[in-house]
């Protein structure tokens, strides 16, 4: 069965039916009722053709024999009656066989048949009877000229009754197709951030009003996703953001109390610091993703190569053992309206990636301009490169989160991101133009 229906005869359909596919709902609609009324119109004008000829043929047939009737009616009568010789309409004997062409004296009797001689077109009929074989010979040279006169007309008629039904079709396709294609511009219309939108009013009594209905009815249960989902992120932010704010100041207290006293609880008095620091900028980027437009407040400034070199130097205290070259090309007065938590957010992820999964023990970055190039040694699959910034896909040990709120940010405020194989190592470039 499969061999079938992938046959080579096969293949020209199949094209075909793809390429129909492809179309448009109203080029198909209006495709399939010119298709329709073509194929219809060829079907009764051959079946009217076909008619046309065989009442003609069945009156020439009659009337030839009526003509060969009355001239043996005429030899009984009189043996030398002389055959008739019209223009159109012409009788050869048996014995006047030498005046008939070769082609015409070997039709078989009993038959009409149509042939050509010297240049006209004849209907001929050849009948055995008591005075031998008869021929009748009648010229219709000018009634095939007006047949096919007749039949171009037809054609024509066709051909206009297709064009006015492909223009009747466009404007009933276009008729039909509104409703959809209304129904397609008002979703397209909906600003994702508004909530409580409902069009089933609009296409009340429409053909669409069951899917106007359905659309609302989801709408509505996104609409409670939606707030239940804003709920949660913003208490959750307000939970997590005190106790935040409660250990970054105790942590502030204690170094300030430790510093003359207990200098060596300085040092992890600072990575709490970091990891405070790091949780609240994570929190504050979470709760700016779960909006869909994030309202940046007048003055907010972010100093680039500042988070940079904050980035870099805590995870050289994070990790010792890892060189992190820094190579700050660009202006250091370069800022952006840009909370700072997101640039931090999409540094650090980059940073920490490269410190924790690089092969090797040095850790290459370097900001030129507004690019920002972050490389460590290794290599990863071309399909592995593809799949870097996508959730849940990276390093194994890993959650994949990391990258994947760096590309959700990067689409955010339009920076573009990047990640290659390069002479050193996995590169990761962002442009932050």
């Amino acid at each position: 069965m499969a061999r079938a229906i992938d046959s080579p005869r096969n293949r020209p359909v199949r094209r075909l039916a793809e390429k129909f596919a492809r179309l448009s709902l109203r080029a198909r609609i209006a495709g399939t009722m010119i298709v329709l009324v073509a194929v219809a119109g060829l079907v009764l004008s051959a079946f009217a053709y076909l008619a046309d000829e065989r009442l003609k043929r069945s009156i020439a047939w009659d009337l030839l024999s009526e003509e060969l009737t009355h001239f043996e009616q005429r030899m009984r009568v009189d043996r030398g009656a002389e055959p008739l010789r019209s223009a159109r309409l012409r009788i050869y004997r048996s014995t006047d066989i030498a005046e008939l062409p070769r082609h015409i004296a070997m039709l078989r009797p009993g038959e009409m048949h149509r042939v050509r001689s010297g240049g006209r077109l004849l209907d001929v009929l050849v009948r055995d009877g008591d005075f031998g074989r008869l021929y009748i010979t009648y010229d219709v040279t000018t009634l095939s000229r007006q047949e096919w006169i007749a039949v171009l007309i037809l054609a024509l008629g066709v051909a206009t009754i297709v064009f006015l039904a492909g223009l009747a079709a466009a404007a009933i396709s276009r008729r039909l197709v509104e409703p959809v294609t209304a129904l397609a511009d008002r979703l397209t219309q909906i600003d994702p951030g508004e909530r409580h939108v409902r069009i089933g009013a609009q296409f009340a009594g429409n053909e669409l009003a069951p899917i106007a209905r359905s659309v609302d009815m989801f709408m509505e249960r996104l609409d409670g996703f939606v707030e239940r989902e804003q709920s949660f992120t913003a208490a959750a932010s307000h939970e997590l953001r005190t106790p935040l704010a409660v250990m970054r100041g105790a942590v502030e207290l204690l170094e300030a109390q430790l510093a003359a006293h207990r200098p060596d609880m300085l040092k992890p008095l600072g990575r709490i610091q970091r990891a405070v620091r790091e949780m609240s900028e994570f929190t504050d980027a979470l709760l700016a993703l779960s909006r869909e437009h994030a309202d940046i407040p007048d003055g907010t400034q972010c100093d680039l190569p500042a988070v940079l070199m904050r980035v870099v130097e805590d995870q050289r205290n994070v990790a010792p053992g890892k060189r992190i070259r820094l190579d700050l090309q660009a202006d250091s007065n370069l800022r952006l309206a840009i909370p700072e938590s997101m640039v931090a957010m999409t540094i650090g992820n980059l940073v920490r990636n490269a410190v924790q999964h690089g092969v090797g023990q040095e850790i290459y970055c370097r900001w030129q301009g507004r690019v920002l190039t972050v490389s460590n040694a290794g290599t990863l699959p071309p399909d592995a490169l593809s799949a870097t910034v996508r959730r849940f896909t990276t390093h194994p040990g890993g959650h994949g989160m990391g990258l994947y709120l760096v590309r959700r940010i990067c689409e955010r405020y339009g920076w573009s991101i990047r990640f290659e194989n390069s002479p050193a190592g996995v590169t990761a470039t962002v442009d932050f133009a």
